[in-house]
């Protein structure tokens, strides 16, 4: 298994908001192999790195990660995601029914501080998955 790392957690690891355990633990991931993220995250932190060396620093941080690219089934389990918690009563956005597929797909659990919006069964905090 690995972990699909959401655009929260890397901000706050970029920024040095997380705690020194989960910082250790994404660090560990990282060198496992085991992180990922897919060209939404990739998305939304490069439309939040206002400048160059932010835009650089994300793209530094990245290089050696597998992005997962969005396909038709991923696209499909985001739109079924989407659907059931329409009928919830629930709104989940485009981006993180994305996210939540991705790593459905793939078999990854997303690591994010957003739990609210993302299923239950897919996501862990990343004090959580420190723990572990």
């Amino acid at each position: 298994m690995g972990y699909l790392i959401d655009t929260c957690v890397l901000i706050d690891h970029l920024t040095g908001r997380l705690s020194s355990r989960v910082t250790a633990w994404l660090e560990e991931t990282i060198l496992s192999g085991a992180a990922f993220t897919n060209v939404i995250i990739y998305h939304e932190l490069l439309t939040g790195a206002r400048t160059a060396k932010a835009q650089k620093t994300i793209k530094s941080l990245l290089e050696n990660w597998e992005i997962i690219p969005i396909n038709r089934e991923i696209a499909e389990v985001a739109a079924t995601l989407r659907r059931e918690w329409a009928e919830k009563g629930k709104v989940m956005g485009m981006a993180d029914s994305f996210i939540a597929a991705t790593a459905a797909v793939q078999g990854k659990k997303v690591v994010t501080s957003n739990l609210k919006d993302f299923p239950a069964s897919i996501a862990l905090s990343p004090e959580k998955v420190a723990e572990r």
